[in-house]
């Protein structure tokens, strides 16, 4: 990226670069020029609560599973699974976007989790995307109350390939 590239993303003004790319932070600003521009933007994007939140709480905010996967997989392949868990223990979001957390960092991590709140009322009410109804054999989803959970193999094929 260019100094005003840099500037435009980060806020950081072009005396303080020079003196990073002169000084003591000279390896910061040089990772910083090697990156492309639109992946840095795309990178601090998702970074964003909201963005994990909208996934969290997908009936609120998509219509289709296509459009729903295209901005879940990303964070499930570029994201420490620990985002996830501290976000399966948030209180300020629904008990259906917990479970749907919890359900996503024991898939990722492989290591289950325990919730705060009990999951019987809670079992078979919700699925991981609101519209698929129907039951699948993911024992992840079942153990979290969820009629199912993430198709694996639109997901290995995204891991895989980086589309659909």
């Amino acid at each position: 990226m260019t100094p005003t590239q840099i500037n435009k993303l980060l806020g950081v003004e072009a005396k303080t670069l020079n003196n990073w790319k002169n000084g003591t932070k000279t390896k910061l600003y040089n990772l910083l020029s090697s990156l492309d521009y639109e992946s840095a933007k795309k990178l601090l994007k998702s970074n964003d609560k909201e963005t994990y939140v909208r996934v969290l709480e997908n009936e609120k905010y998509f219509d289709s599973q296509l459009d729903f996967e295209k901005e879940l997989y990303p964070l499930l392949v570029n994201r420490d699974a620990t985002v996830w868990k501290k976000l399966a223990k948030d209180t300020s979001l629904s008990k259906q976007a917990r479970l749907r957390s919890a359900y996503l960092y024991t898939y990722l991590s492989k290591i289950p989790l325990k919730l705060t709140f009990s999951l019987e009322k809670h079992k078979g009410k919700y699925s991981f995307f609101y519209k698929t109804k129907s039951e699948d054999g993911d024992g992840y989803a079942r153990l979290f109350g969820l009629k199912n959970g993430l198709d694996n193999i639109r997901f290995n094929q995204y891991k895989n390939t980086g589309f659909f």
